[in-house]
């Protein structure tokens, strides 16, 4: 069964399109590295500079374990890193896990 994960990230004031245009274009090897780590779909909704990333994956975090192996995922995110705004404690990720509060099926 999958699992959802929500993450949360910020990007740098102006390069909002840029960072649009870069996922407009996104790299097949990527997808597929994604693919083959267990990822389902990985969505990404914007709200000004704030980055909302709903995932589906089979095990999110041996999925995040393996393509940080990667080296296609390690050059798009080494790409991603002049749009993302880093955490001030650089002890944690660019990204923050977000808390589920409701999933149900109608």
């Amino acid at each position: 069964m999958a699992e959802f994960v929500g993450l949360r990230t910020c990007l740098k004031p102006g390069t909002e399109q840029a960072y649009k245009e870069a996922h407009d274009a996104i790299w097949p090897e990527l997808l597929e590295a994604q693919r083959a780590a267990g990822i389902k779909r990985w969505i990404i909704f914007r709200d000004g500079l704030d980055l909302f990333h709903s995932v589906e994956a089979d095990d999110f975090d041996a999925a995040i374990a393996r393509l940080a192996m990667d080296p296609v995922e390690l050059r798009w995110q080494a790409e991603m890193a002049r749009f993302a705004v880093p955490l001030e404690d650089e002890a944690r990720p660019a990204s923050t896990r977000l808390e589920l509060v409701y999933n149900r099926t109608p």
